[in-house]
């Protein structure tokens, strides 16, 4: 992988490089020479950005670049990142593009990039685009050539009716009144409509975005505040987003939450698939679990493109997940989509037991210089001895956070003095490298 890409595309602090105005016209000039080859047509790029002030900005710089290069763009407004995903091939688009930094603050944005088919690239693909980006452009059209960009306000009723109509029926589910905290992001003015089509009494909490208060002390990222909303309206269920709403939890009527991990046990037991796919950094006990009841568990490196790049290549497999909430069902959508998911959770009367309980955890992530730490053979050999200490009782992952300048540390296990003991070894370690 290059530089700009990390494990969710690009993503920076608004105004400063990679997430500024020059930089976003010029990754539209890369995208298009990369995506946009055949002369044949007219190609359509279709753009959607999350809550946070600086989307407009970003949004409209790429927009300008595509326009310049002889595409038409197609404007959507704040969607969650599953709907640019589901609309772009329906508007026979050769981009999609969502504009986002998903959980983080407004200070940050980014860039999410999906292709034809509404699938997000490959690391491959991502290299191409980077030497493009690197290259001198070079495409001056006559006037008459360029492109129009136009908002298209009807799209979003195209994805929630696709969810509306996904589902019949909820009776008997267990789950009438519900909590949903939009985080202040891209769910803020669809989840309770949605929700109440469907027949729930609805109680929406951080659904009034202002461009700064995305993701703040609300969404994914801040389960007790989901969990005691519960409680105070004495909902039955709660399901809570982050910004961007391709990651999900759930709390059940007593305030305790599913994390993706317990939500994809709850669909594996109830599904077909003999084979599900989460990340090197699941708990052990997801899997001990999830092979107790007839399903295997693959793991992959962390990210969710690394999950449906699995899902791809075993078609049978039907559902994939990260802790974090970002749930993969295959036959609704090739990204994650907080929603769908919690409908389907809830569908299954999957709010109603835990089905596993995980190991303990310690997890520290460390701010390093050094982004090729993991490189040093030190580290390997450190990392290496312990994880043959935990084997078969726990697990271990050491590893680059492919987002942020963070090393982060994973271990969990039946022990948890043995497991800081680990960590803090590992530090001693890396500190000694850095």
């Amino acid at each position: 992988m290059g530089n700009l890409f990390g494990t969710d595309g690009i993503r920076g602090v608004a105004g400063e490089y990679p997430m500024t105005v020059e930089f976003c016209y010029r990754l539209a000039e890369a995208v298009f020479a990369k995506f946009c080859t055949s002369e044949d047509r007219k190609h359509t790029i279709l753009i959607g950005k999350d809550t946070r002030i600086s989307g407009d900005t970003l949004e409209h710089a790429m927009a300008a670049a595509f326009c310049s290069c002889g595409a038409d763009v197609k404007l959507i407004g704040v969607v969650p990142t599953p709907a640019v995903s589901i609309l772009t091939p329906k508007f026979d688009a050769s981009v999609g593009i969502m504009v986002t930094a998903s959980h983080n603050p407004f200070l940050y944005n980014g860039i999410k990039l999906f292709d034809e088919n509404g699938l997000k690239l490959s690391e491959e693909r991502e290299n191409e685009i980077e030497s493009i980006n690197a290259a001198p452009l070079l495409r001056k059209l006559k006037v008459q050539s360029m492109g129009r960009a136009e908002y298209v306000p009807g799209a979003l009723d195209v994805y929630c009716d696709k969810i509306i109509n996904s589902f019949k029926s909820f009776d008997g589910c267990g789950v009438k009144k519900i909590v949903v905290d939009c985080a202040n992001g891209s769910f803020s003015a669809i989840a309770s409509k949605i929700l109440k089509k469907l027949g729930f009494d609805v109680i929406s909490i951080h659904d009034s975005p202002d461009g700064v208060n995305i993701n703040e002390n609300c969404g994914v990222l801040y389960p007790d505040v989901l969990g005691n909303a519960v409680r105070e309206h004495r909902a039955d269920a709660g399901i809570a987003f982050d910004g961007d709403g391709d990651r999900v939890i759930i709390s059940d009527r007593n305030g305790e939450i599913r994390d993706g991990e317990q939500i994809l046990a709850i669909l594996a037991k109830s599904g077909s698939s003999k084979e599900v796919v989460s990340t090197v950094m699941s708990n052990s006990a997801l899997g001990q679990y999830l092979k107790s009841v007839g399903v295997e568990l693959a793991e992959v490196n962390v990210g969710d493109r690394n999950i449906l790049e699995y899902m791809q290549l075993k078609k049978d497999v039907e559902f994939g997940a990260e802790a974090s909430g970002h749930i993969i069902i295959r036959s609704h959508a090739l990204t994650g989509d907080g929603l769908f998911a919690a409908l389907k959770v809830i569908e299954q009367r999957g709010v109603e037991n835990f089905l596993f309980r995980p190991n303990p955890v310690v997890s520290t992530n460390v701010f390093v210089k050094n982004r090729l730490l993991m490189n040093d053979k030190t580290m390997q050999d450190v990392v290496r001895k312990f994880k043959k200490q935990l084997e078969g009782r726990g697990k271990l992952t050491v590893r680059m956070s492919g987002t942020e300048p963070l090393l982060r540390i994973y271990v969990d296990g039946e022990n948890k003095e043995e497991l800081q003991k680990i960590r803090d070894e590992i530090l001693e370690a890396a500190g000694r490298l850095l």
